[in-house]
């Protein structure tokens, strides 16, 4: 249980970093830039966010030749991109009308700048609460694509949702080897929703006491 612990939380970390950084690219552009790039942008992740994350994510895993760790972690980045880059998009194009930012515009200071130091760093808040949320999710998703074979076959580092699927056939004599696993992935995706919550409670002005 505890080497599967180790997998889960690296597939899930791993996951949720990529499609961060993804979600940062791509939210940047669309946020700074405007016009035909946000437009562009914005309906391609119409595009990723139209279809069902888990089936998008299988769809993604199953296109490898060979499953492995890398392949989940990259199908469930993918998935989580959307979200993100949404996310981002929406806040930076809050802070363009911002106090701050038109003061730096008259200024003149040059429009990267304005970007880097004063757009983006003001609008990371509500994306770095999405990504303790997202992390739940992520794990939940491995989870899910290991039990249906699409994880590291290898039984030397085994995983919570390859345990489960493997526990299948052990199900009527040994029901114990499914319902550990299950019960750590339901306390892990639990424990970061709530510590999600707990930040953006503590992140927003509106909730403060």
């Amino acid at each position: 249980m505890l080497v599967g612990s180790r997998q889960t939380l690296i597939v899930g970390v791993m996951a949720t970093l990529g499609g961060l950084a993804g979600g940062l690219i791509l939210g940047t552009l669309a946020g700074a830039f405007g016009g035909w790039v946000d437009a562009f942008v914005m309906r391609v992740v119409d595009v990723m966010l139209s279809l069902p994350s888990l089936l998008l994510a299988f769809s993604i895993a199953a296109m490898a030749q060979r499953p492995s760790q890398w392949t989940v972690i990259t199908a469930i980045a993918i998935v989580n991109i959307p979200i993100f880059a949404r996310l981002l998009r929406g806040s930076m194009l809050a802070q363009r009308h911002s106090d701050h930012v038109l003061a730096a515009r008259a200024l003149g200071v040059k429009p990267s700048a304005i970007v880097f130091r004063h757009m983006l760093p003001n609008a990371l808040g509500p994306v770095i609460v999405q990504a303790t949320l997202v992390l739940a999710t992520a794990i939940i998703d491995a989870a899910a694509l290991s039990f249906l074979g699409l994880g590291n076959p290898d039984d030397r580092a085994p995983e919570w949702g390859q345990m489960l699927g493997m526990a299948q056939q052990y199900l009527s004599d040994h029901p114990h080897l499914a319902v550990y696993p299950a019960i750590c992935i339901i306390i892990v995706a639990l424990g970061f929703t709530l510590m999600g919550e707990s930040l953006r409670e503590a992140l927003d002005p509106k909730t403060r006491r």
